[in-house]
């Protein structure tokens, strides 16, 4: 083999092993640098602003309790924080990775008796006033789908009266004749909800779902709890991203952290990805 042709076969031998390795790349990639929140932490931290997290099995007692105000239990006679700590904390864990000078308010939203599986609903809009009432500039669900219910919306309403944006992990359903749950569509029941979805990877199959505004990476930020992936990462990840982006221009209106959420995403392989750089930027550029 001629010496020039010898190194033509080489270097498209290396070329195919680098696209091979750069393919295989985002399977290791962790929420905070396949969103770029890395890079909008050079611009933000998340100071002055506070983020609810709705869900249950929360630590305030530990050492990690030091990121949380005004904990709070919905379910009558469960104090926050007395079983083993899991998903709460893992949510929790997510804004506070992404934002870690804003304060996190704990909600226990589900008690330990599932014999009410919707009663947790109930709770959510509690908890959504509740967030409103202590000023967060979002509140986060990520334990399951609500009812398009008017008590839903009017706790969603009242919340962006006060500058607080719900994001949930699930669009609405109404139940149809059949006793079915439907969900909605794009759009259909409220515009107000910010809805986050996880990007499709070979452990966790997903498809872009037109109801569904910004999509995140869904693998957890390391293996501290059970799960670790999945959509319950999604609405903190959003809730963080939009805590660095009031921190760093607080007048802007619920409708603008909204439309920069999506309008700066990037397309990647058919999902519109949050892209928290470039986010942070444009409420910079909205001051």
């Amino acid at each position: 083999m001629r010496p020039i042709t010898a190194c033509l076969v080489l270097t498209a031998m290396m070329l195919l092993l680098f696209a091979q390795t750069s393919a295989a790349e985002p399977e290791s990639t962790n929420l905070l640098t396949f969103s770029r929140i890395e890079k909008a932490q050079a611009l933000a931290n998340g100071e002055g602003t506070i983020v609810a997290v709705l869900d249950w099995l929360f630590d305030i007692k530990g050492k990690a309790g030091s990121k949380y105000i005004h904990p709070t239990s919905l379910i009558e006679n469960e104090p926050i924080g007395e079983l083993e700590p899991w998903h709460g904390e893992w949510m929790a864990g997510i804004v506070h990775a992404i934002a870690p000078a804003a304060k996190i308010i704990p909600i226990k939203a589900r008690g330990k008796d599932k014999s009410d599986p919707e009663a947790y609903e109930r709770h959510i809009i509690t908890g959504i006033r509740l967030a409103a009432d202590h000023g967060a500039v979002a509140v986060c669900s990520s334990m399951g789908p609500l009812a398009h219910t008017p008590d839903l919306l009017a706790a969603i309403e009242y919340a962006e009266e006060r500058g607080t944006i719900f994001i949930d992990v699930h669009p609405e359903y109404v139940i149809d004749e059949l006793g079915e749950r439907q969900f909605g569509k794009e759009g259909e029941f409220s515009r107000l909800i910010i809805h986050p979805g996880p990007v499709s990877v070979p452990d966790h199959p997903a498809e872009t779902n037109p109801a569904r505004d910004i999509y995140t990476w869904p693998y957890d930020l390391d293996a501290v709890f059970k799960d670790g992936w999945g959509y319950s990462n999604c609405p903190p990840t959003v809730a963080g991203t939009i805590a660095l982006m009031r921190s760093v221009n607080p007048e802007l209106t619920n409708a603008e952290v909204r439309q920069i959420i999506v309008e700066t995403g990037n397309l990647r392989e058919g999902f519109k990805v949050l892209d928290a750089e470039a986010a942070v930027k444009a409420a910079l550029a909205q001051k």
